[in-house]
């Protein structure tokens, strides 16, 4: 009896132990997510996805039309400055800087004396920068551009504080606004293709028809809001520091398209141009905004002053919306020039956007 017990007993251990073995053997073909064996045809499967997964990596990444912009730290901090839409500030980046000694800063390097349009041709002979690969204006494309998301939104600062004066300059080739605010309260603009970098205003230029086009369209009228970076005590210094830090300068450019009303703004610079005799006339002092209205939409590319010396350090944005301007007003525009009866002579032909992106900000 005892014998027949321990035969079962050894007969319950021996099958035990054959099931285990059995578990073991084919534990190592098993796939890791589920319970039966892999076979040749999920190792295919696996390829297949794979390459189903690079293919549409492709087909989204290979030809990108959106950008993400990450807000990465730049050289100025945030600080405390509300936006136009709120209360005005005081701000202490203007502490450093040298007080405006003159209603026409840095009139030398905007008013033209040694150059004129008819040789534009010729610039880049005394101006080397002239015939650069980056130059403005440029012909925009109407359509390929590259579209930004995720960027913040741009800031128009003291752009609705009252300057102490506004001066208009004729110089027979342009029409330039300048003006003087007390020292901590100076319109600047950051974020948005600024990004966190302060800049100021230098001045308002206004040209006929305008220099930048889009999509081969010439609009009637052009001005040019030009600001410096905070850093910079004068538009000169800023143009001789091109080859360190080639956004020193800030030019927005607002184009107008004909309508039967004439933006407040630009209405009171013709009217005062047309009115007045001398080279220098004051106008009415109003807040920047009355003449560059704060804008949320448009185009940035990387370019030059519009004339001479041609500094290849401007960072532009051109609004994505047309202001508007009546026919009545532009016919008051081209009595203000010397351009011997050649309309259209007197602004500078679109340059080669050679191999320069162009992003819309929306």
């Amino acid at each position: 009896m005892l014998r027949i017990v321990i035969i079962k007993s050894l007969f319950v251990i021996f099958i035990v132990l054959s099931a285990n073995a059995r578990k073991v053997s084919t534990s190592g073909t098993q796939d890791q997510t589920t319970t039966r064996p892999n076979t040749l045809n999920d190792d295919a499967d696996d390829i297949q996805r794979q390459l189903d997964n690079e293919a549409r990596d492709k087909m989204v990444y290979g030809k990108p039309k959106t950008v993400w912009i990450f807000r990465l730290p730049t050289q100025f901090p945030l600080g405390t400055t509300k936006s136009l839409f709120r209360n005005s500030r005081k701000l202490k980046i203007f502490q450093n800087r040298a007080k405006p000694k003159t209603n026409l800063p840095d009139s030398s390097t905007l008013i033209p004396n040694d150059w004129c349009y008819k040789n534009q041709n010729e610039w880049y002979k005394k101006y080397p920068h002239c015939g650069g690969h980056s130059q403005s204006p440029v012909d925009l494309p109407a359509v390929r551009v590259l579209k930004v998301k995720g960027s913040r939104n741009l800031c128009f600062i003291n752009y609705d504080v009252i300057p102490r004066h506004l001066t208009l300059n004729k110089s027979g080739q342009r029409v330039i606004l300048y003006g003087e605010w007390e020292q901590e309260r100076q319109p600047l603009v950051y974020g948005g293709a600024a990004h966190s970098r302060r800049y100021v205003f230098h001045s308002m230029i206004l040209h006929w028809p305008s220099e930048h086009r889009i999509g081969g369209f010439q609009y009637p009228m052009e001005s040019q809001v030009i600001h410096i970076s905070a850093e910079f005590k004068s538009l000169d210094e800023a143009l001789a520091a091109s080859l360190r830090d080639p956004q020193a300068v800030l030019g927005i450019a607002n184009l107008y398209k004909y309508k039967n009303y004439t933006q407040q703004g630009l209405a009171k610079l013709l009217n005062v141009a047309y009115k007045s005799r001398g080279i220098n006339a004051s106008v009415t002092p109003l807040y920047l905004s009355y003449f560059n209205p704060p804008l949320k939409q448009y185009a940035c590319y990387q370019g030059s002053l519009t004339a001479p010396p041609c500094t290849e350090s401007v960072l532009w944005m051109v609004r994505g919306t047309a202001l508007s301007v009546t026919r009545e007003d532009v016919e008051i525009a081209n009595s203000l020039l010397d351009d011997d009866g050649a309309r259209g002579s007197l602004v500078r032909q679109p340059q080669p956007l050679n191999d320069r992106k162009v992003f819309y900000f929306k």
